[in-house]
């Protein structure tokens, strides 16, 4: 007993613009463009991780500077009486310009 399958390959016509579209390069020329886009990819990506890094940076100073009110509130110390090291830094560069000063 002989079976005869007969298969019809129905082909759609090449669109225009299609995305399967295959395009010859030169290897270089394609090398270079993979290098182009990765280094665009990689600024895409480090500005990102600035912009994250800037919003905890903010949060922090936020949460830093309400902590602050907070205290002052309840103690009626001024942000700047609450840390007495600002104070000793500030001494510390009026000794040093007055030892220029003089």
């Amino acid at each position: 007993m002989v079976v005869s399958i007969i298969v019809s390959l129905k082909v759609p016509p090449h669109k225009k613009g299609s995305s399967k579209e295959v395009i010859m390069v030169d290897p270089l020329e394609a090398k270079r463009l993979a290098a182009k886009q990765m280094q665009e990819i990689k600024a895409k990506e480090k500005f990102k991780r600035q912009r994250q890094i800037e919003a905890i940076n903010g949060a922090w100073a936020i949460i830093g500077l309400t902590a602050g009110l907070v205290i002052e509130s309840q103690t009626g110390k001024g942000i700047l009486a609450q840390n007495p090291f600002i104070f000793q830094l500030a001494d510390y560069w009026s000794n040093i310009v007055n030892f220029f000063v003089r």
